[in-house]
């Protein structure tokens, strides 16, 4: 096992190469894929299933209320390492009227914290916070 923070055990990093907003309301994360250190103790994923993600922490100066968005695939691959998960058809769906939230960059990622679904906590637990990470691996700043 790799080593890191207790701190970052539940860390869950969604990368992706590309994006593609054609749909109103959609953003397409081409060659999409999880890694992270939670990887090392996470359950298998579901070939096809969803997450919402909350956002509403760090975007709370460029909405007017909460920011969840729908992330979900149609199909999955693990590397032969375990260190990545493969998806396919990677969508996020959101809010349509939400048009101050910043569109993303190949080079952005997402950190999620899974902290909160443990299998004690999940089904307390609907949305998994996340944050948008730019390039330089800062977590970007919303303010007005």
């Amino acid at each position: 096992m790799e080593k890191f923070l207790i701190s970052e055990m539940f860390r869950l990093e969604l990368r992706w190469q590309s994006v593609d907003y054609s749909d109103e309301g959609k953003c397409y994360l081409n060659d999409a894929y999880f890694t992270g250190p939670v990887l090392q103790v996470a359950q298998k994923l579901n070939e096809k299933d969803h997450m919402l993600l909350d956002f509403y922490s760090q975007y709370i100066q460029l909405v007017k209320g909460t920011y969840v968005a729908n992330f979900n695939w149609e199909g999955i691959k693990y590397s032969a390492d375990g260190k990545k998960i493969y998806l396919d058809k990677a969508v996020m769906s959101h809010d349509k009227e939400l048009t101050n939230v910043p569109l993303l960059k190949e080079h952005d990622y997402f950190v999620i914290d899974t902290s909160n679904h443990v299998v004690e906590k999940h089904s307390k637990n609907l949305v998994y916070k996340t944050y948008l990470i730019n390039n330089e691996n800062t977590m970007y700043r919303f303010e007005k």
